[in-house]
């Protein structure tokens, strides 16, 4: 009689969890901002151990639900300095990307096939860069597991997510599945999982030191890309982090790039 209370418990539970979809839901209620700005201090880790170092200063805005715009733009060395990549998302699933190089003055849009090209040496690829828009994804919860992903992080509760492209998505995308470690008490992913479309396993991304920046909000201070496909790296330390403050919407045009004003701004 026991044992079937226990069960039945148990089987309570399980009903009652959330879906992967509510967890992904309850991630941009707490997580998302209107606005957002960081620098980031890039090292890329070579596969001779040899390493590079980049600075890029990264702004972003809300432009409409489950729609952001943003801007990255590379600060130091002096060899990509003003060297952009504007991100524009659209209603009705259109997103724009465009790579400003000052040395030649041109604009280029990046093509739907480049997307999976990686940016500027790093282990981030174009569609890394555009921000994920939650219908582009159906969402499985897999499983629950403590998750520390390095000596000195915490050992937190983490909702294991599996995300799959729609089959509208899947021709746009690079990936054929994403596993996601989202933490069951704040809802900020601290690890991610990438698998191509023949779902062999291309690289990880984990974040730690996360830091409160008002209300629900976190962010990571670093975060580590292991690209086993590539057998490259890249650590990323964030700092200077500042959420919903005005960004003026000219910054995500065109022609604040061709004309240069990144490049004074910054």
């Amino acid at each position: 009689m026991l044992k079937k209370v226990v069960l039945s418990f148990i089987g309570v539970g399980l009903l009652f969890a959330m879906t992967g979809r509510e967890i992904m839901d309850k991630q941009k209620e707490l997580q998302s901002t209107d606005s957002e700005e960081t620098k980031e201090y890039m090292i890329l880790i070579n596969e001779d151990g040899s390493k590079e170092k980049r600075e890029v200063s990264v702004k972003k805005k809300k432009n409409g639900d489950d729609l952001t715009n943003s801007l990255i733009v590379f600060v130091r060395p002096a060899e990509v300095q003003g060297t952009a990549l504007l991100n524009i998302q659209q209603d009705g699933g259109v997103e724009l990307q465009y790579v400003y190089m000052p040395a030649q003055k041109i604009l280029q849009r990046i093509a739907q096939g480049a997307k999976k090209s990686y940016f500027m040496g790093t282990d981030f690829t174009y569609e890394d860069l555009s921000p994920d828009k939650l219908d582009n994804y159906k969402y499985k919860l897999i499983k629950e597991e403590k998750v520390k992903v390095t000596a000195s992080d915490k050992n937190e509760d983490c909702y294991v997510v599996e995300a799959i492209p729609t089959d509208a998505y899947r021709p746009k995308t690079n990936y054929g599945k994403k596993i996601l470690w989202i933490t069951k008490d704040k809802f900020y992913t601290k690890k991610v999982e990438f698998y191509d479309k023949k779902l062999n396993f291309i690289k990880s991304e984990v974040s730690w030191n996360f830091v409160n920046k008002g209300g629900t909000v976190y962010r990571p201070l670093k975060v580590f890309v292991n690209n086993k496909k590539e057998n490259h790296k890249t650590l990323v330390k964030v700092s200077n982090i500042k959420i919903n403050l005005p960004i003026s919407n000219k910054i995500f045009t065109k022609r604040y790039l061709v004309n240069e004003e990144h490049m004074i701004d910054e």
